[in-house]
């Protein structure tokens, strides 16, 4: 991937840029950004140019050897660390299984999410990190010598999933690199990390896109045209993997009806609505019932920076501002600060592996007595 072809982050582009041609390549960086704007491709445009033969001052030639393995996904000295998860019968926990679908999800696109990557290996239902034979499976691959005797790099992305040992065994390895490795970690929740860590990394900070130029990465990858591309990159606040899950699958909120027939059952306090909720919700994996939570999370911040009189503000579909327009009375300044913490907590108890039926039962009765708060 060349830096041509990351959305926006023009001036980023050109600092790592700058970096590589005077030289001063930091061994360990943190690309932290939220989700969507481009930390990942910028990652890779960035181990593409430090191992192009005939780079210019804008970018990589994209024609030489490594280059053209770049564009394949299959450079010898470019490594990948990423979540998973351990397969049944497997005797260490590595990524090596999960390498094949992982390069053929890089050839998909430059911008994928969590929930790409989950759909790529059928894990919903499971709990993704980044184990301890992992890193010391790194550790072994980059203390051995480069294939074409330029730079090893290392992209870990998502390294706020590692544990707390498997952040341990990294720090040894950004402490004491091996020469020429270029270690560049790509988050989303930066502040998850040990502090030890943080502390040995250069961290660049990735802005989040402007809705112009979402639209305009957007509308390139998928041929949609500027003006839908527009409306996609606003709902999303400028999450291109996002934009783009959304625009192929032709559901625009897919947590929607979900989040609209639960509410209804909380505002009546329907126990039988409650049950079928709380196993509707408990179906799907983990990570569906964390998505859905911060969904209904978000849906409750919309209403109430509507009922403020901030429309410029609000990030809706047509479907969430019909239902928006009905329900945000519901939610004000008596309310919000609770039913935000509820949803918050839920979400952690839910990452924590507690029973999802108890937890959004729970959640419902609860939220049930804060709807019928008056303002």
């Amino acid at each position: 991937m060349q830096f041509v072809d990351v959305i926006g982050q023009d001036a980023l582009s050109a600092r790592l840029r700058d970096g590589v041609i005077s030289g001063r390549i930091a061994h360990a960086q943190l690309l932290e950004g939220p989700k969507g704007s481009g930390g990942l491709a910028l990652a890779r445009a960035y181990a593409q140019y430090l191992h192009c033969a005939d780079r210019t001052k804008e970018d990589s030639c994209g024609v030489c050897m490594s280059c053209l393995a770049h564009k394949k996904v299959q450079h010898p000295d470019l490594h990948w660390t990423f979540p998973f998860f351990k397969k049944d019968g497997a005797g260490k926990s590595i990524s090596e299984p999960f390498q094949i679908p992982w390069r053929q999800l890089m050839l998909d696109s430059g911008y994928v999410g969590l929930e790409d990557w989950l759909v790529k290996i059928g894990a919903d239902k499971k709990q993704l990190f980044i184990s301890v034979d992992e890193a010391l499976e790194v550790n072994r691959k980059l203390g051995l010598k480069s294939f074409h005797g330029g730079y090893k790099v290392l992209i870990l992305w998502l390294p706020e999933t590692m544990r707390i040992d498997t952040a341990n065994k990294f720090l040894k390895l950004i402490e004491e690199p091996t020469d020429k490795t270029v270690i560049v970690f790509v988050s989303q929740n930066a502040d998850k990390l040990l502090p030890t860590i943080l502390s040995r990394l250069q961290r660049v900070h990735v802005p989040r896109l402007s809705d112009s130029d979402a639209a305009h990465g957007i509308s390139k990858i998928t041929g949609l045209s500027n003006e839908v591309a527009l409306g996609f990159a606003h709902i999303t606040e400028g999450n291109v993997s996002a934009a783009i899950r959304m625009s192929s699958s032709g559901v625009e909120t897919p947590d929607l009806e979900l989040f609209s027939s639960w509410m209804r059952a909380c505002w009546a306090r329907d126990g039988e609505a409650f049950m079928r909720g709380a196993n509707d919700f408990a179906l799907p994996g983990r990570e569906s019932q964390k998505r859905f939570l911060s969904y209904a999370l978000h849906m409750v911040r919309q209403c109430i920076i509507g009922n403020y009189g901030a429309e410029n503000l609000v990030r809706l579909t047509q479907g969430e501002t019909a239902f928006v327009s009905k329900f945000r009375r519901f939610i004000h300044h008596k309310n919000v600060v609770d039913l935000s913490r509820l949803l918050e907590d839920a979400y952690t108890d839910v990452a924590g592996n507690v029973n999802a039926k108890v937890v959004f039962f729970d959640l419902s009765v609860r939220v049930h007595m804060l709807l019928r708060k008056e303002s």
